[in-house]
């Protein structure tokens, strides 16, 4: 998950320390550093990656993502998430 673009993932943010973020359904139509902007029932909505967990739905598997894991610019966490999986691979 972390070696993949999220834009156009169905997320779910399943903890927050915001209340009103708990539960919170929808696409990811735009990510930055620190953010996903999310499409969801009631419009567009932006949620902090950091002290978040995320559903992420891919393929149709559930992922649970530590939004701390995620806190990079995309293009440098999908090349961190690249060098871990090619090192694993050994």
């Amino acid at each position: 998950m972390l070696a993949r673009d999220w834009i156009g993932l169905s997320v779910e943010v399943v903890e927050s320390p915001n209340k009103f973020e708990a539960g919170l359904k929808g696409m990811v139509v735009d990510e930055t550093m620190r953010t996903l902007k999310l499409k969801t029932e009631n419009g567009l909505k932006t949620v902090a990656k950091e002290g978040r967990k995320f559903a992420v739905m891919v393929e149709g598997r559930r992922y649970l993502v530590d939004g701390s894991l995620i806190s990079f610019r995309p293009e440098e966490r999908i090349m961190r998430g690249m060098m871990l999986v090619s090192r694993m691979k050994g």
